[in-house]
Parts: C-alpha cells; structure tokens; sequence
C-alpha cells in the first residue's frame, strides 16, 4: 500500500517537473518509508491515547527515535513485520512489563545501566540498509554514545527532580529497547562492513 502512494507522490512530483527523471527511484523510496514511519507513530500515538500514556509514550519514542536513528541494529526484512513488531512490543510493554516494572524499579535501573553499557560499548551496528561508509560509521558510533550519555542525564535528573516513575520507565524503556536492537542486530549478524 504505501508503496503504492509513494509511486504515485513521485509521478506527480515527475509530472509537474519538482524532480528528475533520474531521481524518481530515491524520492519513491524516501516517500514510502517517511509514510511507513508516519502510520507506525500514528498507530502508536492513537494506543497511547487509548492507554493515557500520551507524554510517556512521547518521551519513549523521543528516547528511542534519538538512538536508534544513529545506532542501527537489527531491522525486519518487511515493513510489515516491523511495523507488527514495533506495535506489539508497546503493547507488550505497556500491558505487562510497565506494570511489573512500576512495583520493581530497582530491576529497571539494572536494566538500564545494562543498556547504556552495551551502547557504549558497541555505539552502533552497520545495517546493509544503511550502508556507511567507514566515515559516516565512526561518526555514528560517537553521536549514538553521545546520545545515550545525554539520555542518561536526563534520567538522573528526572529522578532528582522526583519526576514520576511512570514517565522515567518509559524513557528507560527507549534506551534499553534501542541497546536490544542494537545487540540483536550484532548476534545475528545483520551487518555489513563499513567501506
């Protein structure tokens, strides 16, 4: 489907000459994943309003997008099995693990100490369909051990400041989300070297 409407976005974009001809390939697939990303956080804002966890489910995809965008990892070969993955792994977490999690802090903070180690441990995953180069893949592991650092003081400070624990879960469960995809991503062996 979103293949489709991203054909047709870039045939309009072709007719009235807004690209090149040798260009329309890129901008089809630009288009198709920007949509494939808007359904996926349309889904999951629209479950957020259903559970009343709105700027919990903010701060979590805010954690996560921030990380993941530099760290790679593992990545479904379909849409589709991302797109079910993403969803029943926020319903899962908010349905089941956030309320273990609520009454057991104390094995979150070891969660997440956990995450960020592996994070800066290994920085990020070279994914084939990101392709870096050995420039752009250093460059990814600074900016994603970087990233986690900041997220972890946010952390420290939200629980300084008291913040509910509600809300620093599911910053937490940004972080240690993104380190699971990014060792998934390393075990199985779903990269390329960087050129």
């Amino acid at each position: 489907m979103t293949e489709r409407i991203a054909e047709k976005v870039t045939e309009r974009l072709l007719k009235y000459e807004l690209i090149d001809k040798d260009n329309q390939d890129l901008y089809c697939y630009s288009v198709q994943v920007w949509l494939e990303k808007l359904i996926g956080f349309a889904v999951i804002f629209f479950l957020s309003i259903l559970f009343k966890r709105v700027i919990e489910t903010i701060l979590f995809v805010i954690f996560l997008s921030a990380i993941r965008k530099r760290s790679g990892g593992y990545h479904a070969n379909t849409y589709l099995m991302c797109f079910c993955g993403s969803i029943g792994l926020y319903v899962f977490y908010v349905l089941v693990v956030f309320p273990y999690l609520i009454n057991h802090i104390k094995l979150n903070n070891i969660a997440l100490i956990i995450a960020i180690g592996i994070i800066l441990v290994i920085g990020s995953v070279n994914h084939p369909n990101m392709a870096w180069n050995e420039e752009e893949f250093r460059k990814s592991r600074r900016i994603s051990r970087i990233i986690v650092i900041m997220e972890a003081l946010c952390i420290f400070v939200a629980k300084c400041f008291r913040i509910p624990d509600d809300y620093v879960l599911f910053m937490s469960f940004g972080i240690i989300l993104s380190a699971i995809l990014l060792l998934l991503g390393k075990i199985i062996k779903q990269e390329v070297q960087a050129v």
